[in-house]
């Protein structure tokens, strides 16, 4: 007895539905070629996922990027010339270098497992508990982003026996973090690296200090060695002297990418392996760089059709939107990523026992 044609259709129908549901996941857990562009993974990866809508909206889009670059280098700019007219206020010489009273900070919050739901939760957390360290503080001025870096152990692991010391560094940190997660979960290939960029200025190295012991007393901050870091200003790159101003532009273009690696002055969706924020200056520099560290690129060669080992993942690019989208919109001019605070001391005056607020910082 022959199978009705009805019956047959809807058959096919939904095999066709399976190979097709089969091949975007495929797609989704491929990486990109050596050679395109990173707007063109941003742009395939949402497709693939259904997810188009969100294509230049979030940091990942460079037209985005540039413009709250643009924006958060003219706060850091004008905190730098209100620092140079207090200090002169203060009694220091007008040409007291000021960029001594500011510091580039790095935090790191957590690893967790790449999903949309926990890692929006845990950004969360993340700013409450830094806003209220950074209010709690004393002499402190605060500004810079919370960012999202999908981080891939499987690799960092395979890189153990040629690594450097910032990449040895990372995964230290990062193994330790992971023994918070539930053990089924530690082997899985990529996680989500939760932490802090931002500038941090006060009138002396006490300040610093000071608050650099205010942040350790959070229990999440203090687990891993040098999950903290408050660095000066740097004064030169590639051999060429920087000025305060020039830093305090670039530190802004870096830390509004929307997270992973960062060379010659461009954002790209791969895996960033060590700590380092300077990198290389050029892509064949980095692709040079990552050839004798990592034993699957020294087996290739920088031609078309050759995959980019260090790629992301589409899926990880998408779940990664998905939650740089949702962080933008908890303010209203898409800043929600940004954590921007100042102390406050508390003082009980004798004659009416009141508490006054008393704010330190531009």
């Amino acid at each position: 007895m022959s199978m009705p044609i009805s019956v047959f259709k809807q058959r096919l129908k939904k095999q066709n539905a399976r190979t097709q549901e089969a091949i975007e996941r495929e797609r989704l857990d491929s990486r990109f070629l050596y050679g395109s562009h990173n707007k063109t993974r941003l742009n395939k990866s949402l497709a693939t996922a259904g997810k188009y809508h969100l294509q230049d909206i979030t940091l990942l889009s460079p037209a985005v990027h540039e413009k709250h670059a643009k924006r958060l280098a003219g706060r850091y700019l004008k905190k730098f010339t209100a620092s140079k007219a207090a200090a002169v206020k203060r009694g220091r010489p007008r040409m007291y270098p000021a960029a001594t009273e500011f510091r580039f900070m790095t935090l790191i919050h957590s690893v967790e497992l790449l999903g949309v739901d926990q890692a929006i939760s845990a950004v969360r957390q993340f700013k409450i508990q830094l806003e209220n360290a950074i209010a709690s503080s004393r002499g402190i001025w605060c500004l810079g982003a919370i960012e999202l870096e999908v981080i891939s152990m499987e690799m960092m692991r395979q890189i153990t026996g040629n690594s450097d010391e910032s990449e040895k560094r990372k995964l230290e940190v990062c193994e330790g973090l992971l023994r918070k997660l539930p053990k089924h979960a530690r082997q899985l290939p990529s996680f989500f690296l939760i932490h802090f960029h931002g500038i941090v200025h006060g009138i002396n190295a006490d300040r610093f200090f000071k608050f650099e012991q205010h942040l350790k007393k959070n229990k999440n901050w203090k687990s891993e060695p040098r999950q903290i870091q408050m660095k000066p200003l740097s004064t030169n790159f590639g051999g060429k002297k920087k000025t305060p101003e020039r830093n305090l532009t670039d530190i802004a273009r870096y830390i509004t990418k929307g997270g992973n690696n960062w060379v010659g002055d461009k954002a790209y969706l791969r895996y960033k392996l060590g700590f380092d924020n300077e990198i290389e200056e050029t892509e064949d520099g980095w692709v040079n760089r990552n050839w004798r560290r990592n034993n699957t690129l020294k087996m290739e060669h920088r031609e078309d059709g050759i995959e980019d080992t260090l790629s992301m993942r589409q899926s990880e690019i998408v779940v990664l939107t998905e939650v740089i989208d949702t962080v933008m919109s908890w303010k209203r001019d898409r800043t929600g990523y940004l954590v921007s605070g100042r102390s406050r001391k508390l003082i009980t005056t004798d004659s009416t026992m009141k508490i006054q607020v008393l704010t330190f910082g531009n």
